[in-house]
């Protein structure tokens, strides 16, 4: 089952959007995210639907949720209760308590946080769903720290066309029927702290940028300096399109300190070039080693 396969190969730090068309798939899915998250000593925190559903599906596979979901290990809540508590989609307090449930999870001696949030909910035209590409993109942020990881599930049969592309732009990494599972995640951005910086894994591209623009727009704020210049490090990026580049140079012009984009290829290095980086008094460009 491919959406599982794809799914096995999402780590902490990673954040994906599930595109699903299926629902036997879609509970198959989250019963092995589910298990494995319960098995590496992860909280598992679910907002959505078909709670039952799942707990079946896990006692099916031979998992028992009762303990975990006695021991606030695994927690399960409505969208009601958590996305439209204020009867509106508030995507800022959404962030903030993603934030707040992935330092409770590490004080609380978990190994790692998963976050599951079904978004059927935003096909319904509630006040606040036409948000959710900035919220996909900024709660990346959150993820990025690395104890996290999140996955949203988006149901092709509820969404037009043109809204799924653009939450699905909004993360760094999609997952559905059609996609190749040696590709995933496509992108993964992980903040370091020393050097206090960003390193990339993967490929930049159309696909993945707004997600990415939020972590490199945000990284001075997100990323505790030491007053030397943040680094963003991509010797494991496979491959980045010219916008991106563009996107990478204007957060070294906005940032208050210089920028230093590590392990730079040659082709990386004339990329870069071209587009303006000789030029940006904020970045500072570094071959790789």
């Amino acid at each position: 089952m491919i959406e599982v396969d794809a799914i096995d190969r999402l780590t902490l730090g990673d954040h994906a959007c599930v595109v699903f068309e299926d629902d036997d798939v879609r509970t198959a899915t989250l019963a092995a995210y589910i298990r494995t998250g319960l098995r590496r000593q992860h909280r598992i925190l679910y907002y959505g639907g078909g709670q039952q559903e799942i707990e079946d599906a896990l006692a099916g596979a031979g998992t028992d949720p009762q303990p975990a979901l006695a021991a606030g290990q695994l927690q399960m809540a409505t969208a009601e209760d958590t996305y439209l508590a204020a009867g509106r989609f508030e995507p800022q307090a959404s962030i903030d308590g993603w934030r707040a449930a992935s330092a409770e999870a590490m004080a609380a001696g978990y190994h790692g946080l998963r976050a599951v949030g079904d978004m059927s909910w935003g096909a319904t035209g509630i006040p606040g769903a036409d948000l959710l590409p900035w919220y996909e993109a900024n709660v990346t942020r959150v993820f990025a720290d690395g104890f996290a990881m999140g996955i949203c599930l988006y149901d092709r049969r509820l969404f037009a066309d043109a809204d799924l592309r653009r939450v699905c732009w909004a993360h760094p990494a999609t997952v559905d029927a059609e996609i190749d599972t040696g590709t995933v995640p496509l992108l993964r951005a992980v903040r370091t702290t020393s050097p206090a910086g960003v390193r990339l894994h993967g490929e930049a591209d159309l696909s993945n940028r707004q997600a990415l623009r939020a972590i490199l727009e945000h990284l001075v704020d997100d990323t505790p300096g030491t007053g030397e210049p943040h680094v963003v490090d991509i010797a494991d990026l496979r491959f980045i399109d010219g916008a991106t580049v563009r996107m990478l140079i204007d957060a070294a012009a906005r940032a208050a300190g210089a920028i230093r984009v590590v392990g730079c290829s040659p082709h990386m290095q004339r990329l870069l070039s071209f587009n303006g980086a000789d030029a940006s008094t904020g970045l500072i460009v570094e071959a790789a080693g």
